[in-house]
């Protein structure tokens, strides 16, 4: 698979991002396939014709980040 991550390509988002694509099944984004190349993984999800750059936007903006950031924080911290 050689596509550029975090895309929607052929109605489908592609992504390495762990933690978004956390969020995107939070949110209801069904996951369709998952993937793994050499130390990557790629998670595969239907799109609901919704922009990446715009979802991507809401994820940044979103309380879920907040969240992953200060969970990680704790983490440091054991």
């Amino acid at each position: 698979m050689n596509v550029k991550l975090n895309e929607i390509k052929n109605n489908h988002i592609i992504t390495d991002d762990l933690v978004f694509s956390a969020y995107l099944k939070m949110k209801g984004y069904h996951l369709i396939k998952s993937d793994r190349k050499k130390s990557k993984s790629i998670f595969i999800f239907e799109n609901g014709n919704k922009d990446a750059n715009s979802l991507k936007m809401e994820f940044i903006n979103s309380e879920f980040l907040r969240f992953y950031n200060e969970l990680r924080n704790l983490k440091k911290l054991i």
